[in-house]
């Protein structure tokens, strides 16, 4: 029997800058695919926003371009599988489904006054102080993390606070009990399936902040800070029955196999899958990963358990560590126009041995942990009459490393093991090497559109299109591997700049204190 009359799955990817979509057949090879950018809106300094509309016919634009692209008709895709950016949200009428303003993006800043104002509210203090006493007594692994616990401008509460302070049509809605709630995964469900399903899967659920990943549902900061419960969609696992898309989107309608965050999607399609595992996926932001198997660990100030996945009742828990800039610095470097296009990087990269004393602080969203600083501001330092263009190139690339390592660090190296790299600026060798030599670890480099492939890997687990995670595994292709420096030389040299970049991060901290 050909693999072909098994069908197809579609893999659907909503990241941050690119929407892409690959059909994947049963020997897990990629038959078509089609990506498009996504318009991120920029209404002052401090807003990051998408249009609803916009991000909708794109999204139609590029499956039916893939399938297209695929030479297969319609009726040959078995199913859907989606991924998509996490704690990016928008509300909407309950009644008409009309949507009351653009998604505001995980990258938006507008809510920074709220979050420090939260932050340092006697409600914080009092939940800080409380969990810390419960902590001390019981030993308990929640109320150490809730002890630790700080906002972000990444989390939910932060902003959708904002909104309901700035926006009249959302507090109306708000107010006549008309509001509903969803981050990108519950909104497109929700629209593929015409308001059949309103749903959120617990890998996007659990990003939010809103989520209580012990108890498994939505936690107590809702109610802590005057969000309605009534608002959030329900919970599901990641196998869940999501329903199919209408019949007149696409053509016929498609089974939806599997909803999941794009990180949880790539730590899957990297085969992350044991206790241990390290995931480090370098797209817009860098995102590290690690797979704490059944259990919830507690880290240090900025590390965050999530629900990896959740399937046939068992989860996966992950630890995160997020840095904001990766390759948005890429995008950055275009945009001012010291490389005309990402292919040049390379070549300048060669150009020099080293960044000629230059430092970058990548601060675009402030500096996660374990600096975390929000207030902290960008910048080059160690510019000299003999600077040229391949050094500061060279010295944003570092930066990209610096944080990651920085991030790794913050574990116990002891019990972690293969560490795995994917994402567009993974495809940097540059950027593999070094990250290997400053980790003491071979850096495995996976396939760089591992969240489109991750939700077709579970989605054809879901709903038998693959038997077991075992067929899985036998498909996926082993990456290029990185090994660590063996020269003492070179590994003191690389520790020397990364100790001399985060004397230069501490120049740039604070700089935006409003005090």
């Amino acid at each position: 029997m050909s693999s072909d009359s098994l069908g197809f799955i579609a893999a659907l990817d909503i990241g941050t800058t690119t929407l892409r979509c690959q059909i994947i057949d049963h020997t897990g090879r990629c038959r078509g695919a089609s990506f498009n950018k996504i318009k991120l809106l920029y209404p002052d300094s401090k807003s990051v926003e998408i249009n609803p509309d916009e991000l909708w016919k794109t999204i139609v634009d590029v499956v039916k371009m893939a399938i297209k692209n695929a030479n297969i008709s319609v009726g040959e895709v078995c199913f859907l599988a989606i991924s998509s950016q996490r704690a990016t949200f928008v509300t909407w009428r309950k009644d008409t489904g009309e949507t009351l303003h653009n998604f505001i993006t995980w990258k938006d800043l507008r809510a920074a006054d709220i979050t420090e104002q939260i932050n340092n509210s006697w409600k914080m203090t009092a939940l800080h102080t409380g969990s810390s006493v419960a902590h001390f007594l019981t030993r308990q692994t929640k109320f150490g993390i809730v002890a630790n616990l700080k906002f972000t401008c990444s989390h939910v509460t932060p902003r959708l606070l904002w909104l309901f302070q700035n926006n009249q049509d959302v507090r109306d809605a708000l107010n006549s009990q008309n509001l509903q709630f969803g981050t990108i995964d519950t909104w497109l469900v929700h629209k593929l399936t015409r308001g059949k399903s309103y749903v959120t899967d617990i890998s996007n659920a659990s990003a939010t902040g809103l989520y209580d990943p012990f108890s498994l549902c939505w936690s107590i900061i809702p109610k802590y800070f005057n969000i309605p419960l009534s608002i959030l969609p329900p919970i599901v696992d990641n196998d869940f029955d999501f329903g199919e898309t209408w019949g007149d989107i696409f053509g016929v309608p498609i089974k939806i196999g599997t909803v999941m965050s794009d990180q949880s999607a790539a730590m899957f399609g990297t085969l992350s899958l044991n206790k241990g595992d390290v995931k480090v996926t370098l797209g817009t932001g860098a995102f590290l990963n690690v797979n704490t198997g059944k259990e919830i660990k507690e880290g240090g100030r900025g590390v965050y358990p999530l629900v990896g996945w959740r399937i046939k009742g068992e989860g996966v828990y992950l630890n995160e560590v997020a840095c904001s800039d990766a390759g948005s610095l890429v995008q950055w470097l275009l945009a001012i126009g010291l490389i005309s296009n990402v292919s040049e990087i390379s070549t300048l990269i060669h150009k020099t041995e080293d960044s000629g004393g230059v430092y970058f602080v990548p601060a675009f969203s402030g500096l996660g942990p374990p600096i975390n600083d929000e207030s902290a501001a960008s910048g080059f330092i160690g510019i000299g009459a003999r600077t040229r263009k391949e050094h500061l190139v060279r010295a944003v690339l570092e930066s990209i490393v610096y944080r990651t390592v920085l991030a790794y660090n913050l574990f116990d190296n002891k019990n972690l093991r293969n560490l795995k790299v994917d994402g567009g600026v993974s495809g940097s060798d540059f950027i593999c090497q070094l990250l290997a030599d400053l980790t003491g670890v071979a850096v495995c480099r996976a396939n760089v559109e591992m969240s489109t492939l991750g939700a077709a890997y579970l989605a054809g687990l879901n709903c038998g299109f693959w038997a077991s995670s075992e067929e899985v595994t036998a498909i996926v292709k082993s990456g290029d591997i990185f090994k660590p420096t063996t020269c003492e030389k070179g590994f003191k040299s690389a520790a020397e700049k990364l100790e001399k970049w985060q004397k230069a991060a501490e120049r740039f901290m604070h700089w935006y204190d409003s005090k």
